[in-house]
């Protein structure tokens, strides 16, 4: 009887290493895919941006969203389009996210949110939080205002305005809603990515 359980005990555990090893093939497959079409997409930021310029431009490949499968952060550098991220899903490139007048910040893989600091220009300059949707598109869910007037950026703002979607809301019920959000997690910064040029 123990001799049975035994080889029983080696059977599923072989088992569970054949599958974990399918696993890791099939997202490294898709890995792949997903690659090849975003260096198209790589290209055509290059020739759509950088035609008349001799400088490269800076890109990345990472999973922002941790399903195993990288996305593709280029930056452009305009002001209406500072950095932009692209997916591959369902054999087609799109654009889940992008910023103008200011960098990404921040990502939360594990709850799927893009975090924006100090995005802005003219005195006026917005921290935003966005959410993965059920497309792939991050979607706008919160957001703080803040008003410098004719001050410089380095004093403290003349108002700061809180929202939660698109409602006004105070400072402790968007900072309980952003607690819950993300639940704990630390978030991982995008300036600390191994950035390349192209």
């Amino acid at each position: 009887m123990k001799k049975k359980t035994k080889i029983l005990s080696l059977l599923i555990v072989l088992v569970l290493i054949c599958c974990s090893g399918v696993t890791v093939n099939a997202a490294s497959y898709a890995n792949a895919k997903a690659h090849a079409a975003l260096k198209r997409q790589l290209k055509a930021d290059k020739q759509r941006y950088y035609q008349y310029s001799s400088s490269k431009m800076r890109y990345v490949y990472v999973d922002i969203n941790g399903d195993h499968i990288d996305e593709l952060i280029t930056e452009p550098g305009y002001g209406y389009l500072t950095q932009a991220i692209y997916s591959y899903k369902n054999r087609t490139v799109k654009t889940v996210a992008a910023v103008g007048q200011g960098t990404f910040t921040k990502y939360y893989p594990k709850h799927k949110v893009i975090y924006i600091k100090n995005s802005g220009h003219m005195g006026y300059l917005c921290d935003y939080y966005y959410k993965q949707s059920k497309t792939g598109v991050y979607k706008l869910v919160a957001q703080v205002g803040k008003d410098y007037g004719s001050r410089s950026y380095d004093s403290k703002p003349i108002k700061t305005t809180y929202y939660i979607g698109n409602k006004k809301t105070s400072k402790a019920k968007y900072s309980q809603y952003i607690k819950k959000m993300l639940k704990g997690e630390k978030g991982k910064n995008f300036s600390s990515l191994k950035w390349k040029r192209y």
